[in-house]
């Protein structure tokens, strides 16, 4: 992961924010927190044959490091991404 990401709106689905608490121990604030309007995050694309285009980021929520998955929406403003998922490295 070398490349910088921004991430001007993060938008998060009510699923994905139970899953992010219940499955990883992760707040969806904190995950908006670590990644929207950030700069510099650390990222690589990921072309899944199953799930498409998303971008796998590096993130720090505390002392954990994170890795942060984003699909790229369809926006005419740019920059904005659904959450996927977030999970401890």
């Amino acid at each position: 992961m070398h490349d910088s990401l921004w991430v001007a709106r993060l938008i998060i689905s009510p699923a994905t924010a139970v899953k992010l608490s219940s499955l990883h121990g992760l707040s969806p604030e904190d995950v908006r927190d670590a990644v929207q309007c950030v700069r510099g995050l650390s990222y690589g694309w990921d072309n899944d044959p199953e799930r498409g285009l998303r971008a796998l980021v590096e993130a720090r929520i505390g002392r954990q490091l994170v890795v942060v998955v984003l699909y790229p929406v369809n926006d005419p403003l740019g920059d904005t991404y659904a959450l996927g998922s977030a999970y401890p490295r």
